[in-house]
């Protein structure tokens, strides 16, 4: 069985990071106004109905 000491180990090279040439593009973000706008109208849809809702609760806690 050969043994092998820490000295005699050979060192591995340290590679230093390599630098990508920096490219500026000017990219866009996406507009999914259009895409989600049903979405927005059943969020407000939603918060009109709960709002109504949590009015009636309000009001039944005092007539009751």
């Amino acid at each position: 069985m050969a043994s092998s000491s820490r000295g005699s180990r050979r060192r591995q090279p340290v590679r230093s990071p390599q630098r990508r040439p920096t490219v500026t593009r000017t990219v866009e973000p996406p507009d999914y106004s259009r895409d989600y706008a049903y979405v927005q109208q059943d969020l407000i849809r939603i918060a009109i109905i709960g709002g109504i809702l949590l009015a009636v609760m309000i009001g039944a806690s005092f007539v009751l």
